[in-house]
């Protein structure tokens, strides 16, 4: 009979196999941190960039704004008070021209809620020579109000939209209420449309 007698003091490993899976494993490792390396790196990179991107804009804003107040200091000099005004006034005149109210009731009628109709407008020309309305609406319900100025902010005449006041009407005839609240936004009229009566009519 044979016997197979192991007489090393420890027991046998496959030496060759322990590097292998450990090199492999190391060399992932290796690999991954080298890419989070890169990664982070491009990432500063990039921040860095931003950095001074904003930074750059920020002194050009500055810029801008010094310009903007010297320009302000010298139209509101005693001297230019003069010319100041007449800038303002011909500049109003040009505005009020370009008015058209039966442009802004086109444009009105096509955003109107249903069940929703125009009390009044007033028209307002800024000192920064632009076209104010505030515009009194009647509606059924409040929903009208956020109705008419979501439509508003998505149209290419009207701008800022905002609600004022509200109040429930009720009729003391069919007892039905109805909401009337007013609306003020900018608005911007075609260039082309031409109605000297807008000056009659108040504006």
């Amino acid at each position: 009979m044979r016997l197979n007698i192991n007489l090393a003091s420890q027991r046998y490993e496959d030496v060759r196999q322990f590097y292998v899976r450990w090199g492999t494993a190391i060399a992932i490792t290796a690999a991954l941190a080298l890419v989070l390396a890169l990664l982070a790196l491009l990432n500063y990179s990039s921040t860095s960039r931003s950095r001074a991107r904003v930074h750059d804009l920020q002194q050009k804003i500055a810029e801008l704004q010094r310009e903007r107040n010297s320009a302000a200091a010298v139209a509101n000099s005693p001297e230019n008070r003069d010319v100041t005004e007449q800038k303002d006034y011909w500049n109003a005149q040009i505005m009020k021209r370009r008015f058209s109210w039966t442009q802004l009731f086109n444009d009105l009628q096509k955003i109107m809620p249903g069940r929703a109709y125009v009390n009044s407008v007033q028209p307002e020309l800024t000192k920064d020579n632009r076209l104010k309305l505030h515009l009194t609406v009647t509606g059924e319900r409040f929903e009208n109000a956020l109705d008419l100025v979501k439509r508003m902010e998505t149209s290419a005449r009207f701008r800022q939209p905002q609600i004022g006041t509200q109040s429930v009407l009720k009729d003391s005839r069919t007892g039905a209420s109805t909401v009337k609240f007013e609306v003020e936004t900018y608005y911007t009229p075609t260039g082309s449309t031409r109605v000297a009566g807008a000056a009659k009519e108040g504006f």
